[in-house]
Formats: C-alpha cells, sequence, structure tokens
C-alpha cells in the first residue's frame, strides 16, 4: 500500500472525549461515501496515537510544544490524496511526515511501551509443567520448546511482537510510504 504519514492535532471536548477532525468533509471521504474513521481503518493505517501524552496528561507533567493539556498526537497513515486535502483543508492540525519523522513518532512516541515480544502462556504450559515436576523433556520436547522461546521463530511461545518497531510494522503492513 502506498500511503502518507499524517500527524494529526486531536483535541478534547467539554465532556472528556476526543475530539478528532472532521474529516468527513474531505471530497475523497464523501465520494468514498464512508464515514472518514472507517475510511482510514480501510484504506489506511488506522489511528496510531503518542502513547506518552492523552488529552489529560503532558509529556513530563507540564505543557510542551509537542504535547499541550487537552490535546494528543496521533499519527495515521492515509492514500495520498487523502493526506493533500487534509494537509489542504486543516492546516496547523494536520502535518505530512517524512519517513525518517513517521518512524521516530512511531518508535518513540506510539510503540515505545510496547513490549518486544508477544508471549503465550498457554504454549509454554506444556514445558513448565513436566520440568517442574521434575521430569526430563525429550529430545523432540526440547527441539519444540527451543523453537518455542526463540522470539523469531514463529511457533507458539514466545515471539517478536511486530508492532514494537516501525520497520517490522511496515513490512508486516505492506506500506511503501510516498508523498
Amino acid at each position: 500500500m502506498d500511503l502518507v504519514p499524517i500527524k494529526v492535532k486531536i483535541g478534547l471536548r467539554t465532556s472528556g472525549e476526543a475530539n478528532h477532525p472532521n474529516f468527513n468533509t474531505l471530497a475523497v471521504v464523501v465520494d468514498s461515501g464512508m464515514d472518514w474513521s472507517n475510511y482510514i481503518d480501510t484504506f489506511g493505517s488506522g489511528w496510531l496515537y503518542d502513547q506518552d501524552s492523552g488529552h489529560k496528561e503532558t509529556r513530563d507533567n507540564k505543557d510542551e510544544w509537542d504535547s499541550p493539556h487537552g490535546e494528543q498526537w496521533g499519527m495515521v497513515l492515509v492514500p495520498k490524496l487523502f493526506a493533500d486535502q487534509a494537509v489542504a483543508a486543516m492546516p496547523g492540525i494536520v502535518t505530512k511526515l517524512d519517513e525518517t519523522k513517521c518512524q521516530h513518532f512511531y518508535d518513540n512516541f506510539h510503540a515505545k511501551n510496547l513490549p518486544d515480544n508477544n508471549v503465550d502462556e498457554k504454549a509454554l504450559k506444556e514445558f513448565q509443567a513436566k520440568t517442574s515436576s521434575g521430569a526430563e523433556l525429550t529430545v523432540e520436547e526440547t527441539a519444540r520448546r527451543d523453537k518455542a522461546l526463540d522470539p523469531n521463530d514463529s511457533a507458539p511461545g514466545i515471539t517478536k511482537n511486530q508492532n514494537k518497531k516501525w520497520v517490522d510494522f511496515k513490512t508486516m503492513k505492506g506500506v511503501n510510504i510516498v508523498q
């Protein structure tokens, strides 16, 4: 998918809910016949939020240029036409990012608190139960356990979290960044 990363300033309503920009006014969204929230999930990446700063907190508990109280940054990867129309219609609220800035936002704000690995406890219980009872694993069981403990192996157990780093997320989603 050829997509453009856009950084979006998301406000806060008096009710305490997020106040996303109204992308339903964009011609590309109108022409699709979809609500913008469905459009970005269907043709883009869906929201990638700054996990360090929500609407009610700020980075290091102070207002900063990139994290004012009552606002939150989000990034979404969208088709070029959507990005062009959003930037033109909402200057100061929507900004295009190049791939370097996209990766920085993804790795340092969106995914920095995600675990490096996913752990399937159920898949590991078989080995834990046998070894904790004092029984020895067979050669086959040892081989299966070793695969299960290798995050780079696709065997159930511990697997690399493909959402942790931009390069893995981009590959997994089949994204090609364009401007």
